[in-house]
């Protein structure tokens, strides 16, 4: 299908017309005409004025200049701005986005209540679960070679620790460090952190003991 450009072109190139020819008669400048005929409409002012030098040329051509016009809002509309796009690239209304204050409105609460559970989600596992515990030493199958091992982690400073089922006071911090005797060849050292919900975590790690 030929767009108004391609009509308006060959129209004037068969009666053997220049640019110039049709932009002395009609007062339309040469690079309006020119940016019609490449149905380059953005270099035009605006729709109203593409419109009225599309008519104006159809008629100096001795062409139905409403038959020409249909092909251009066959091929173009205006933006909201006025200007002359493509069909299919102006943008939705804003009446037809799902995008308001409204439903904005409502995805922030929705993400305020999503971030509120899931932080009420975790303290309640914090609080409900089992305590923290890291042992930093003794590391599991390490062999020493005196008679004491030294234990040395942190947990909960709310807990309540044990080492062996032997109570170990805890720093402020809740670190602890402790020294237990082992025997003689392959050693059990168990580290137990208790919460004030009676809920349990340990640790066990394997000592071997061998004289030098």
């Amino acid at each position: 299908m030929r767009t108004v450009g391609q009509i308006l072109a060959q129209g004037r190139e068969s009666r053997k017309l220049t640019v110039e020819d049709v932009a002395r008669v009609t007062k339309i400048r040469a690079n309006f005409l020119e940016a019609i005929e490449a149905d380059d409409y953005q270099k035009l002012p605006s729709g109203a004025v593409a419109k009225g030098f599309i008519k104006n040329y159809s008629d100096y051509l001795d062409m139905n200049h409403e038959q020409v016009l249909a092909v251009f809002r066959r091929d173009f509309v205006e933006d909201e701005q006025g200007k002359i796009v493509p069909r299919g690239m102006v943008q939705p209304v804003n009446e037809t986005s799902i995008w308001n204050p409204k439903t904005t409105f409502i995805a922030f609460l929705a993400l305020i209540f999503t971030v509120f559970g899931g932080y009420l989600f975790y303290q309640i596992r914090i609080l409900t679960g089992p305590p923290p515990l890291t042992l930093e030493s003794p590391k599991d199958g390490i062999i020493i070679h005196e008679d004491t091992v030294r234990v040395f982690g942190s947990t909960d400073p709310e807990a309540t620790l044990s080492i062996d089922g032997q109570l170990v006071a805890l720093e402020k911090g809740g670190q602890f460090e402790f020294r237990i005797p082992v025997q003689m060849g392959e050693n059990k050292v168990t580290v137990t952190a208790i919460s004030k919900y009676k809920k349990t975590r340990s640790i066990t790690r394997t000592v071997i003991y061998s004289k030098p």
